[in-house]
């Protein structure tokens, strides 16, 4: 689960420093993490049989329920209703939230 320090570690440069520079292309480390666990945790729905708790626990939430709110704040859906709608129209990480 990376945090900002270890983002700026790996980046040569201070915490302050990637915040300031974040802040300037209108963004956050917090947003852009939340982007990518969103997108991780779509495909995963799609293209994998793992349960719900497992994506959870590998998209870096602590308990399923904080990854089930997360999700719903995302997509307007649950985990299960968009797996469940994606099998039945297959759609892809590129397609909009449904």
């Amino acid at each position: 689960n990376c945090q900002l320090p270890d983002a700026a570690r790996a980046l040569k440069i201070t915490s302050r420093t990637l915040n300031r520079r974040l802040k300037a292309e209108g963004t956050s480390f917090q947003e852009i993490k939340n982007a990518l666990r969103r997108d991780i945790a779509i495909r995963a729905l799609q293209q994998s049989t793992d349960s719900i708790e497992q994506i959870a626990f590998e998209t870096g939430f602590s308990a399923p329920s904080n990854f089930h709110r997360a999700f719903l704040k995302w997509t307007n859906r649950t985990p299960g209703s968009y797996r469940l709608l994606a099998q039945e129209t297959k759609i892809d990480i590129f397609s909009p939230p449904i």
